[in-house]
């Protein structure tokens, strides 16, 4: 069980990282959900729930939102702030 416990939270804080990344940078560019979807490639309603840490996005999505925002996608699990 410690096991599942620790990784909920390793889950819960990369998921946090992620979104508060993707929010950021989208923000920083004066982006909407809108655009940063459309350049993506990707639905909207997938951007909202990533910066509201409720996805699970698969790698593809992952790259091609690190694409639109001008990143790697390495890039999106930081830890800054």
């Amino acid at each position: 069980m410690v096991r599942s416990e620790s990784f909920a939270r390793t889950e819960r804080r990369a998921k946090a990282a992620l979104g508060r990344s993707v929010k950021d940078l989208r923000r920083s560019l004066k982006m909407t959900q809108s655009d940063l979807a459309e350049a993506a490639g990707i639905r909207r309603a997938l951007v909202s729930d990533v910066e509201r840490k409720k996805a699970n996005p698969t790698l593809e999505s992952l790259c091609r939102i690190a694409t639109a925002l001008g990143i790697e996608p390495a890039d999106l699990l930081g830890t800054g702030s």
